[in-house]
C-alpha cells in the first residue's frame, strides 16, 4: 500500500481507547501511570509493574514484547476496551521501523562472545514476534498484520485496520506503532472499531504518534 492511499470503507472507524508509552513516560487514554528515566529494561519492567497485571513469562520476554504486551494490556483489563469482544474477533495491526533488530544485535553479541546464544533468545529474533506473544497473553485468534515502515504511517495503518474490520469481519482491532532500538523505546496503540460516528482524524494522529516524551 502506498503512503496516502486509501479504500473506500463502508463505515468511519472509531478509536475507543489509546495508550502511549515514550521511554519511560505511560499513559492510558491521557492519565499518566508510570514515569521512569531509569535504563531501558527498568522502565519498561515499572510501567508493567504499575499495572498489577500477573504475568510470569514477562520476564523471560525480549524487550520488542514488553514494550507491545505493555502498550496493548489496559485493553485487555476487566473494564478495558476489549473486555467485551471475541477473542476470535480481535485484530491486530502492529508497525514499527526496527522490527526485531534489538534483539538480533544482542543474539550476535552474544554469539561472538560465547561462541553460542540462548535458545530463549533467538525465538524472539523475528519482526512479528510480539503479535506472537500478544496471541498467546490474552488468546486471540483473529487476523493480524505486521508492518515496516520508516516512521508511522497513519494512512496506512488505518487502510489495514479498514481491511481487517471489513474484510476479515474483525470486530475491533489493536493498531499500534511499536519501535525499539539503541536504547529507545516508543509505542502509541490504539483499540479501532467500525462505527457511524468515526473519530479517527489523521491530522491528530500523525500528532499523537509523532510526539516524542
Amino acid at each position: 500500500m502506498q503512503r496516502g492511499s486509501s479504500f473506500a470503507s463502508m463505515e468511519a472507524m472509531r478509536i475507543l481507547s489509546t495508550t502511549i508509552y515514550r521511554n519511560g513516560r505511560f499513559s492510558v487514554d491521557g492519565k499518566e501511570l508510570a514515569r521512569s528515566a531509569g535504563d531501558l529494561d527498568h522502565d519498561l519492567t515499572k510501567a508493567w509493574t504499575a499495572m498489577e497485571v500477573e504475568l510470569p513469562r514477562f520476564v523471560r520476554m525480549d524487550r520488542s514484547s514488553k514494550l507491545v504486551s505493555i502498550a496493548a494490556a489496559p485493553f485487555f483489563a476487566a473494564d478495558g476496551a476489549l473486555s467485551k469482544y471475541p477473542k476470535d474477533r480481535i485484530g491486530m495491526v502492529i508497525m514499527g521501523t526496527h522490527g526485531s533488530m534489538d534483539t538480533d544485535q544482542r543474539y550476535l553479541d552474544q554469539l561472538e562472545a560465547e561462541n553460542h546464544a540462548s535458545p530463549g533468545l533467538f525465538v524472539y529474533t523475528l519482526p512479528n514476534i510480539a503479535m506472537g506473544e500478544l496471541s498467546i497473553q490474552h488468546g486471540l485468534h483473529g487476523s493480524g498484520l505486521c508492518l515496516l515502515s520508516d516512521a508511522p504511517d497513519i494512512p496506512q495503518l488505518h487502510d489495514a485496520c479498514d481491511i481487517l474490520l471489513h474484510d476479515h469481519d474483525m470486530e475491533a482491532v489493536i493498531c499500534g506503532w511499536s519501535n525499539i532500538f539503541a536504547g529507545s523505546a516508543e509505542a502509541t496503540f490504539m483499540v479501532v472499531t467500525a462505527g457511524k460516528e468515526g473519530n479517527w482524524d489523521n491530522d491528530e494522529l500523525e500528532r499523537i504518534f509523532n510526539e516524542h516524551g
